[in-house]
């Protein structure tokens, strides 16, 4: 929950969920507060509130809002409706009872009924009349293509377009890296040195290589874009860096944190061309353990830019075009680091949780043509592994010269929550450890070991995952509970986030061994800024994922789906659908977590990217309930030894160095 005043009341950030809402925790490890009563007619999306507490169910406490203190964003986005004093703008996100009302049109903007609009408050919520304001945007159709992604984003206040003075800023930059920029940095164009992302990835933060010491040492170098050196502070590029706080990965186009000639050209690690880098370099031994460790800024020339699934098939003797032995070799050596890194991460107690990540696929006018499952490959696990040492290093590295950075926080789970989580795996069956609440990574992880290939495999996840709390930033150094890290940071992605950013700053101080005031200054607010903005990209990110899964869904209206029950309410069931990993309600049905359904597709809501589902077999339900496992996989005399688990990573774009742990 929030911050409590000298006057006993709490102070936070409101986020509305329909006719209830959430006081949001602005400090690491507590938990949100809920709101209710009519003072929630006071407060919009976002808004800084003071909050009074109230008794409520259960004797749990709840919030009800006492003041407005600070306003989230000067506009809301909806779709024009006609009402019977004028018009509204109703939001297409969220509850009817938010829409605005429209008190005027700006000069030149003359929508029609139903399109999407923006709307300046000019006259914010009462107790009695919800807010009214001035239409200043009109942004189209909702059905047409692009434009429910602009609502998106709109609707979080997240930007679009880059002013003009940070495109003046980025278009001063040269198209080249020129040989003034060298000076004092390590040469490492000779180096079989090379990228690997995605197919549709432009913006290539980070290059890897390995360097054989001696037959029971390597060197792992990682080779990151340095942004600092073109992006400095009190410029408009940086304003707009730090106001955005992350690039945003929507279900049909990439928003970027830097303007496109940055994060697509000079700052990106292209193959066959120079490129400024910082480096941070580990000398591992035999065991996987860092016996030594140094950064350096330099200067890299990416012999390939490499996919995934291309550093798979290398991985495992396939045939990949234009690749030289050096990098082959490497490749090789590689995979075998990365698995003892696995295993080392494991002992330590991080834990090694898999969720299904769906891609929509679109054409080229941005209309979905069909949802396919990100497949999870070894060579994610790879970089994400290289990716997670770097960043620990280098907190480490910054911790002990007592330089100020953003940490990259974990809390340790409530007990609560652990508690719940144990009662909800033993309906499914699932062996709990009895040390689940009092050292939960070691028997969190091997719930998820032994939950490993089976059928309830991605529920035991789903469950795990709810049970723990978000990482965030924070300007005080603290531990990682996922990762089972005492100090971690966010070093390798300095293009799409603004805290790596901040991290390459501090390593420059290091390195240049002079203090940077600037640094400190402001830490604090900016974790929470960093915090908030990942937090709404995320959610548009989802968002976008679902509207256009709800637009291609809506052809398949009658048809049956197989799918698994996936959340439960007394109005009914939510179910998973497993092709597409869309998730519809079933109105009045029960059913356990866990259980395979069929059901039918009756109802698309488009707008909302909702789902409506009937059972296509009545008889099925009872039936289809998980029933307790008897095999290996959920029971510690058929495994008294758990393995470490190799699995395939997560896709690109989610935290842990190109992904969010």
């Amino acid at each position: 929950m929030g911050e409590k005043t000298d006057g006993g009341l709490l102070e936070g950030k409101v986020q509305h969920h329909g006719r209830f809402a959430f006081l949001l925790s602005e400090k690491p490890g507590r938990e949100d507060l809920m709101l209710r009563g009519p003072s929630l007619r006071l407060a919009m999306d976002g808004d800084r509130v003071q909050v009074r507490l109230t008794p409520g169910e259960k004797g749990r406490a709840v919030g009800e809002i006492v003041r407005v203190l600070e306003r989230a964003r000067a506009g809301v986005t909806g779709v024009l409706r006609r009402a019977r004093e004028g018009w509204l703008a109703v939001p297409e996100e969220g509850d009817e009872r938010d829409a605005v009302r429209v008190l005027a049109f700006s000069a030149g903007i003359a929508p029609r009924e139903g399109e999407a609009v923006v709307v300046r408050i000019t006259e914010w919520p009462t107790l009695s009349s919800p807010a009214g304001g001035e239409v200043c945007e009109a942004l189209g159709l909702p059905g047409t293509p692009g434009v429910r992604m602009r609502v998106v984003l709109r609707a979080r206040g997240l930007p679009e377009n880059f002013p003009d003075a940070v495109l003046a800023e980025s278009r001063a930059f040269p198209d080249e890296v020129s040989g003034e920029m060298l000076a004092g940095r390590l040469d490492l164009r000779g180096r079989p040195i090379f990228t690997v992302d995605g197919a549709d990835a432009k913006d290539f933060d980070d290059a890897v290589s390995l360097e054989v010491l001696s037959p029971l040492r390597v060197r792992l170098g990682v080779h990151i874009a340095d942004v600092a050196h073109y992006v400095r502070p009190g410029t408009a590029i940086d304003a707009e860096a730090a106001g955005r706080a992350t690039s945003i990965y929507l279900a049909d186009r990439v928003v970027p944190m830097l303007a496109p000639n940055l994060s697509d050209g000079l700052c990106s690690l292209m193959p066959g061309v120079d490129r400024l880098t910082l480096s941070c370099f580990m000398d591992l031994d035999a065991g996987g353990n860092v016996r030594d460790s140094f950064l350096k800024e330099s200067v890299i020339r990416s012999r390939r830019r490499f996919t995934y699934e291309e550093v798979e098939s290398a991985m495992n003797g396939g045939r990949v075009a234009d690749v030289d032995a050096q990098v082959r070799e490497s490749i090789l050596r590689m995979r075998t680091l990365s698995r003892l890194l696995t295993v080392r991460r494991m002992r330590r107690g991080a834990l090694d949780m898999t969720v299904p990540e769906f891609k929509v696929v679109v054409d080229a006018a941005g209309r979905p043509r069909e949802v396919v499952k990100r497949p999870r490959l070894g060579s994610h696990r790879l970089i994400e592994e290289f990716m997670l040492l770097a960043n620990e290093t280098v907190a480490r590295a910054l911790l002990a010269r007592r330089l100020p950075f953003l940490s990259r926080v974990h809390p340790d789970p409530e007990t609560r929550k652990l508690a719940v989580l144990g009662a909800e795996l033993k309906k499914l069956g699932v062996y709990v450890p009895g040390s689940l609440t009092k050292t939960p990574a070691t028997a969190l992880q091997i719930v998820l070991q032994k939950a490993a290939g089976h059928p309830l495999e991605d529920t035991v996840n789903m469950l795990v995952m709810r049970s723990l709390k978000q990482a965030s930033y924070s300007q005080a150094p603290g531990g990682h509970f996922g990762l089972a890290s005492p100090a971690y940071c966010h070093f390798t992605s300095p293009i799409r986030r603004y805290p790596d950013l901040v991290t390459h700053r501090a390593v420059k101080a290091l390195l240049q061994g002079r203090p940077e005031p600037s640094l400190a200054r402001g830490l604090k607010e900016l974790a929470e800024h960093c915090s908030q903005r990942e937090r709404l990209a995320a959610e548009a990110e989802r968002r976008s994922v679902d509207l256009l899964r709800a637009e291609l869904l809506k052809e398949k209206i009658g048809q049956v789906f197989e799918g698994v029950v996936s959340g439960t309410a007394g109005f009914g069931i939510f179910v998973t659908l497993g092709k597409t990993g869309a998730c519809g309600l079933l109105r009045g049905a029960s059913a356990a977590l866990g259980s395979r359904v069929r059901v039918r597709l009756d109802r698309v809501d488009e707008g909302k990217g909702e789902l409506d589902l009937s059972m296509a077999d009545m008889g099925r339900l009872a039936a289809s309930a998980p029933a307790a496992p008897r095999h290996a996989p959920f029971h510690p005399k058929f495994d008294p030894a758990p393995k470490p688990r190799f699995h395939q990573g997560p896709g690109p774009n989610h935290d842990a160095g190109k992904p969010g742990y």
